[in-house]
C-alpha cells in the first residue's frame, strides 16, 4: 500500500511513529489526569478523616470535663490525724434543711436518738429521690432532696422534752448552726440563753425544770420566728427580754 501510494518506507515509518507517539501522549495524559484526580480524592479523604479524629477528640475531651465536674470531689487531708475518738452526732437532712432556711426545727432532732436515727434511715434508703421547693424570697423553685421535706413521726415537741433532752440537743444544735453557717452574733446570744436556763434560779422552785422547758419552748419558737421578720434587731431584743412571766399570758 505505501509502494502504490509512492511512501517510502522512512516516511511510513515516520507516520507511524507520530500516530504512536500522538496517541501514547493521550494515554499518559489521561493516565496523569487520573491519578491526579485520585490524589485530590485521597487527600479530601485523608482531610475529612482528620476533621473527623479531631471533633471526636474535642467531643471526647468535652464529655471527659464534664465527667470530671460531676465526680465528687475529694478534700485534702492530713497524714498525721488520728480519727476522732467521739462519734459527732448529725441530724437528718430535714433539721439541716429547716436550719439552713432560717426556719424553727425542734430540739428533738438534736437528740442522740434522733441522729441515730436519721443515720439509720439514710443508710437504708436511697438519698437520690428529689422535689421542688421554693428557694428564698424570690420564690425561685429549686430541687432538694426528698429527705429535707420529710418529718419524723417520732419527733417530740420541744415542750415536752425532759431536762436532758433540751440540755443535751441544744450542743448538737449550736454546732448544726455553725456548720451550716449561722452568724456568730446568732450563736453566741442562743447559747447565752441556753447557759441562763441552766443557771436559772427557777431550777431551785417545785418544777422549775418543767417551767423552764416551756418557757424555752416558747422562746425559742418566737425568736425563730423573729428573725425571718424585717428587722431582725427587734427579733434579737426581743429574745433577750423574754422573761418567764410571758407563760402566764
Amino acid at each position: 500500500l505505501a509502494a502504490t501510494q509512492g511512501f517510502t518506507p522512512e516516511a511510513v515509518a515516520a507516520t507511524l511513529s507520530a500516530a504512536w507517539e500522538a496517541a501514547h501522549l493521550t494515554q499518559v495524559t489521561a493516565w496523569e489526569a487520573q491519578c491526579l484526580a485520585k490524589h485530590k480524592q485521597q487527600e479530601e479523604e485523608d482531610k475529612n478523616m482528620c476533621c473527623i479524629a479531631l471533633q471526636e477528640a474535642r467531643e471526647e475531651a468535652a464529655e471527659k470535663k464534664a465527667r470530671e465536674k460531676k465526680k465528687p470531689k475529694l478534700a485534702p487531708f492530713m497524714d498525721n490525724v488520728a480519727i476522732p475518738n467521739k462519734v459527732q452526732l448529725r441530724p437528718s437532712q430535714f433539721a439541716l434543711h429547716k436550719l439552713e432556711a432560717i426556719e424553727y426545727v425542734e430540739l428533738w432532732y438534736f437528740t442522740k436518738d434522733s441522729c441515730q436515727e436519721a443515720r439509720r434511715s439514710q443508710c437504708a434508703t436511697a438519698n437520690d429521690a428529689y422535689g421542688i421547693t421554693t428557694n428564698g424570697p424570690s420564690d425561685l423553685m429549686a430541687l432538694k432532696p426528698v429527705a429535707s421535706f420529710k418529718a419524723s413521726a417520732k419527733a417530740i415537741p420541744d415542750k415536752d422534752l425532759t431536762w436532758r433532752q433540751m440540755s443535751t440537743s441544744k450542743n448538737c444544735l449550736l454546732a448544726t448552726m455553725d456548720r451550716v453557717g449561722w452568724p456568730q452574733q446568732h450563736l453566741l446570744l442562743l447559747a447565752l440563753f441556753f447557759h441562763k436556763l441552766n443557771c436559772s434560779p427557777w431550777r431551785d422552785h417545785k418544777n422549775g425544770d418543767r417551767i423552764l422547758i416551756l418557757y424555752q419552748a416558747r422562746a425559742h419558737q418566737d425568736w425563730h420566728e423573729a428573725l425571718r421578720a424585717t428587722d431582725s434587731n427587734k427579733a434579737l431584743l426581743k429574745f433577750n427580754t423574754l422573761t418567764v412571766s410571758a407563760l402566764l399570758t
